[in-house]
């Protein structure tokens, strides 16, 4: 399926962003977070919030009743602190300096919610395509009935789609699940894993498998890693990949299961052994 128009002005503008800043592997993650986290919320608009960013729910954003900051306030002005310093602005900058998607005037007069996941999927082929193996094409949202005829897939919706499939020639070799946000409720691609593995690798054995996500939330992580190496012996995922782990390991202060994350830099290099 064609890239949606939206989701290409994200790419265009990462784009713009990387003739001006010259990132390479290890910081081409840093155009995601200028173009899409941000320190607003939505409510019939972009409206200030706490200056700083909004890494989960709102509504878990509530000032202690006593006053002071509660965990997740803190965490959100140290994620912001630990993100300014490596953009290499003021914090005080720092919301200025993001959600340079959000505030594109053919962007800023829709509900993100339907815009996000699309923007970060293009973003993610967007960089691969630039700094990964070459010799590998990528399509977006493709029909998971056209790419693996002869197997019905009972699980997955008549309209599923796969994200992200990369090619070398004719071989899938990478079907990779796009996702900004995980639901609390269902990690689907986990389940969208199970369902598609099977065929991918009767196709190709050495078909890989990923989730690449934007989630901060270290419990719906773990929902993930659980179904990845080394936490799995038979996992149905080759690896969990946050845009940028740093972002909460140092940026939260986060760890334990989440050292298993792997990094957009990490999927890069991946791409030159697919």
């Amino acid at each position: 399926m064609a890239r949606s128009k939206n989701a290409q002005v994200a790419v265009d503008l990462y784009d713009h962003l990387l003739e001006e800043y010259k990132w390479d592997t290890n910081t081409a993650w840093r155009g995601i977070a200028i173009l899409l986290l941000s320190c607003e919320v939505w409510d019939h608009g972009w409206q200030a919030f706490h200056n700083s960013i909004v890494y989960r729910e709102r509504n878990d954003f509530q000032a202690l009743k006593k006053g002071g900051l509660n965990i997740v306030l803190q965490r959100a002005d140290k994620l912001s602190d630990f993100l300014a310093n490596e953009l290499g602005v003021p914090r005080t900058a720092l919301c200025q300096t993001i959600a340079m998607y959000w505030h594109q005037p053919s962007i800023a007069v829709y509900q993100p919610h339907n815009l996000v996941g699309h923007a970060f999927r293009s973003l993610i082929v967007a960089i691969l395509q630039r700094f990964g193996d070459p010799g590998i094409s990528y399509s977006e949202e493709v029909n998971p009935y056209d790419e693996f005829p002869g197997f019905d897939f009972t699980t997955r919706s008549k309209k599923a789609k796969l994200d992200i499939v990369a090619r070398r020639g004719t071989k899938t070799v990478a079907l990779m699940s796009a996702r900004w946000r995980i639901r609390h409720d269902r990690v689907d691609v986990v389940e969208e894993a199970l369902a598609y593995a099977a065929p991918a690798h009767r196709h190709n054995p050495d078909c890989r498998l990923y989730a690449i996500v934007g989630e901060f939330a270290p419990d719906r992580l773990d929902k993930i890693l659980a179904n990845c190496p080394p936490l799995h012996p038979h996992a149905p995922l080759n690896a969990t990949v946050h845009f940028e782990p740093r972002l909460i390991t140092e940026g939260l202060g986060e760890n334990g299961r989440l050292k298993f994350l792997r990094s957009l830099a990490w999927l890069i290099g991946e791409t030159y052994q697919w």
